[in-house]
C-alpha cells in the first residue's frame, strides 16, 4: 500500500496535483486487514457548507449553491477547493498471489493543473529536509537569521519556507528539555529514594544523550498496586507543561472507591516505542505482576504496546 501511493503521489507531482486516501475496506475473512484502498485527488468530492441542512429543498439547494459561488468569487482564495474531480486509483491485494494490484485508474481532471513554477509549494512538496533543519539549528544557536535558510537552500524551488523553518525550532524547544530542568528532576528523583529506597524511577534518554522520558512511582503507590492493582486505568490526555509533554498517570480504586495513583510518566511522545519501555518500567517497578484488565482510549499505539508487554491482560476502551 505505502509503495503505491509514493507512486501515486510521485505522478501527482509531475502532473501539478496532489492526492489523498479516499477510502478503504476489510473483508469479512480478514477484519484485521485491509484489502482495498482507493486514491483520489485532492479536489475530489464536493464543497458543503457546515450550515446548510441537509434535508433543504431544491429551491433551497439552487439558492445555496448560488451563494457558494459567491463566496468563491468574493471570499478568500484557497487553493484547496473540492470540485468533483473523478482521477483516483484503486489498488486491491489478490488473496491468491498475495500482492497488490492496481484495480482502476482514472486519470481525468475537470480543473487546471498546477503549473511548474508553482508545483513546488503544492501539499505534497511540502517537506523539510534533514539538511535544513540542520542549517536552521546551528542559525540559531549563532543568533543569526532563520530567514535566510529558505534563500540559501534554493528560494522558491524548495519545498519548505520561513515558517516551516520557525515551526521545527519550536519542535526541538519542546523536545529537548532545559538542562537545569532535567538536573532538577534526577535531584528530585535522587533525594527521594534516599529518603525511601521502595522509591523507584527511571530516565529514558534519546539517541544524543538527552532525557526524553521520565516515569515515578514511590512506596506506597506499589504497596496499594499489591492490593487494588487488578484493574488499571492509563490515560495521556495533560499537556500543561511548558515542554508541551503528555502527562501519564497508572490509576486504580480501593476499597473505598477512591482513585489511587499507581505510577506516574512524562513522555516525550505517544508512539508505540515509548509506550513500550514505559510499561516494560513500570511492569518492573510493580514486580512483573500484570494487571487482570487494563482501561485506556482508543489509541493505536498504545493498543499494539499493550499487546505485547501484556498479553494476557484484558484491554478495554473507556467510554
Amino acid at each position: 500500500m505505502e509503495e503505491a501511493r509514493n507512486y501515486y503521489e510521485e505522478y501527482g507531482r509531475q502532473e501539478g496535483f496532489w492526492i489523498r486516501t479516499r477510502s478503504s475496506s476489510k473483508t469479512r475473512r480478514r477484519l484485521d486487514e485491509v484489502t482495498s484502498r482507493q486514491f483520489v485527488c485532492a479536489h475530489e468530492g464536493k464543497y458543503v457548507p457546515k450550515n446548510t441542512s441537509q434535508k433543504a429543498s431544491e429551491e433551497n439547494d439552487e439558492r445555496n449553491l448560488s451563494e457558494i459561488e459567491n463566496m468563491k468569487r468574493t471570499g478568500k482564495n484557497c487553493s484547496m477547493v473540492k470540485c468533483g474531480c473523478k482521477a483516483s486509483m484503486r489498488i486491491k491485494l489478490d488473496r491468491w498471489s498475495n500482492k497488490w494490484k492496481v484495480s482502476s485508474f482514472q486519470d481525468s481532471h475537470n480543473h487546471k493543473p498546477v503549473t511548474p513554477e508553482r508545483r513546488m509549494k503544492m501539499k505534497s512538496n511540502r517537506v523539510m529536509p534533514k539538511a535544513a533543519k540542520i542549517l536552521t539549528e546551528t542559525f540559531h544557536e549563532v543568533n543569526l537569521p532563520i530567514a535566510k535558510v529558505p534563500s540559501i537552500l534554493g528560494g522558491p524551488h524548495i519545498g519548505f519556507n520561513n515558517r516551516d523553518c520557525y515551526n521545527h525550532l519550536r519542535n526541538v524547544r519542546h523536545r529537548q528539555l532545559d538542562g537545569g530542568d532535567a538536573q532538577s528532576v534526577l535531584t528530585y528523583f535522587r533525594k527521594k529514594q534516599a529518603e525511601n529506597p521502595q522509591f523507584f524511577y527511571a530516565i529514558q534518554c534519546d539517541e544524543n544523550g538527552r532525557a526524553a522520558n521520565f516515569f515515578w512511582v514511590d512506596a506506597r503507590s506499589r504497596m496499594a498496586y499489591h492490593y487494588f492493582g487488578d484493574v488499571v486505568t492509563f490515560d495521556t490526555t495533560y499537556r500543561t507543561n511548558k515542554y508541551d509533554m503528555p502527562f501519564a498517570p497508572f490509576t486504580g480504586v480501593n476499597h473505598h472507591l477512591q482513585s489511587i495513583q499507581f505510577g506516574c510518566a512524562l513522555l516525550q511522545d505517544e508512539t508505540e516505542v515509548t509506550f513500550l519501555w514505559l510499561f516494560e518500567t513500570w511492569l518492573e517497578a510493580m514486580g512483573g505482576r500484570h494487571p487482570v484488565s487494563i482501561i485506556t482510549d482508543q489509541d493505536l499505539a498504545m493498543k499494539g504496546a499493550i499487546a505485547k508487554i501484556f498479553p494476557n491482560t484484558r484491554h478495554r476502551l473507556c467510554l
